[in-house]
Parts: structure tokens; C-alpha cells; sequence
């Protein structure tokens, strides 16, 4: 498959398979009011990155790194209590490489995900909806894992900038 063709079909399945929800609005940030800090969640890579060192865990241990450098609470289900909508910040991320040209191709989306309730309907939870989220693409060459990461933690700063807009980080 020629380059533009792969480029092509790359975009039509982040468009397709994307998971719709929220953007980075005054209405979104408005969901993250109260919350006790997120839990994070990588989902899982494909082969070909893992392959290439990019593990579910490199991506993690930098996201939470930076979520606590800006006073942002790790929740980490097995200890905490559960905290309300169980708030889960979402990392996933797409790739397609093209060896031919040493290429990657690759979409990220990172998105805050929650328990809702239906107003109508409150005894109806619905679980991992979208409520905030940012994402883009990239076609790297060479160093393509930096920029890859660097994109990733670009999107945390958006999501660290949302929720202290609304959660001010109290020093203690």
C-alpha cells in the first residue's frame, strides 16, 4: 500500500473507530469540578509498538509523573477509596508503520472518562463515557518515539490545565 493510501485509510479509522465525547470546552472542565484527583489507563498497544519498546507502562509511568510534578492525585483503585463517577484519565494510541520509508503514523487521544447518570433515568449508570478529551495525529520519521511521547505529555499538560482551572491544586 503507497504512502497517501496508507495516510488515507489511517485517518478514515480514527475518524470511524474514534470514541466520541467531549473536547478540551468550558463545558467539559465543568465535569471535572470536585474531582479527587484520576486514574489512569493505558489501553492497549499494538504489537508493532510494543515491539519497538513503547510499552502500555513507558507510556503510563511518564503521564503520572507529570500529572503529580502539577499536584494532580494518582487514584489508584486497590488502595483509595472509590472516588465518585470514577474518574479515569484514557490514553490510547494508534499506529501504522511504514517500514519502507521508516515511518510512523499514529493518532492519540487522551480522555477523561466518567460514570454518568441519566437525568430522566438516575438509576441508569452508564460507565467510561467521554466527558473531556484532546487528541491529534503524527507521521514521524527517525524519532518518532520522542515525538510521540512528547505529544502525549503536550495532551497531559491540556488535561493538567483543564483540571486545575476548575480543582485549584492546594499546596500542602
Amino acid at each position: 500500500m503507497k504512502l497517501p493510501l496508507k495516510v488515507a485509510v489511517f485517518v478514515a479509522i480514527l475518524l470511524i473507530a474514534g470514541r466520541s465525547g467531549g473536547q478540551n470546552t468550558e463545558v467539559t472542565r465543568a465535569t471535572m469540578v470536585g474531582l479527587p484527583g484520576v486514574t489512569i489507563y493505558v489501553d492497549s498497544l499494538s504489537q508493532a509498538l510494543v515491539e519497538r519498546g513503547m510499552t502500555e507502562d513507558v507510556f503510563k509511568v511518564k503521564v503520572e509523573l507529570r500529572l503529580l510534578e502539577a499536584g494532580v492525585k494518582i487514584l489508584n483503585p486497590a488502595i483509595d477509596e472509590p472516588a465518585p463517577g470514577n474518574p479515569t484519565l484514557y490514553l490510547d494510541i494508534t499506529t501504522v508503520f511504514d517500514e519502507a520509508v521508516e515511518q510512523c503514523l499514529y493518532g492519540i487521544r487522551l480522555e477523561l472518562t466518567q460514570t454518568v447518570r441519566l437525568e430522566r433515568n438516575p438509576g441508569l449508570a452508564v460507565f467510561n463515557v467521554p466527558t473531556w478529551s484532546v487528541g491529534g495525529v503524527g507521521i514521524y520519521s527517525g524519532e518518532w518515539r520522542d515525538a510521540m511521547v512528547e505529544d502525549v505529555l503536550n495532551f497531559t499538560d491540556e488535561f493538567i490545565d483543564a483540571f486545575v482551572t476548575v480543582n485549584p491544586v492546594v499546596e500542602e
